[in-house]
């Protein structure tokens, strides 16, 4: 059985999350438990599509902004992020 492709949209997705919340890459790359001296380009690697992040990563992602991480990898599924404050 052949693998599935990379999502299309999980990077934009993903760059949404980072920029609803008004974080910058090292902010997001810390939210999402990684450390180092490349975190903050494995973050941007991850919203260009060239790389996929784990699975840890996916659910903090989700778990973020409340949605399922089916919303983040399914093409079809529209990721909605709600706004609040003032």
């Amino acid at each position: 059985m052949a693998p599935k492709p990379i999502p299309k949209r999980l990077g934009e997705k993903l760059r949404a999350i980072r920029e609803h919340k008004g974080w910058t890459l090292d902010q997001m790359a810390e939210a999402v438990g990684r450390t180092g001296t490349s975190r903050r380009a494995r973050v941007y690697e991850w919203e260009m599509g060239v790389r996929q992040p784990d699975l840890l990563a996916l659910l903090a992602y989700a778990r973020l902004v409340g949605v399922s991480t089916d919303v983040l990898v399914d093409d079809d599924l529209e990721l909605v992020l709600k706004y609040t404050g003032a």
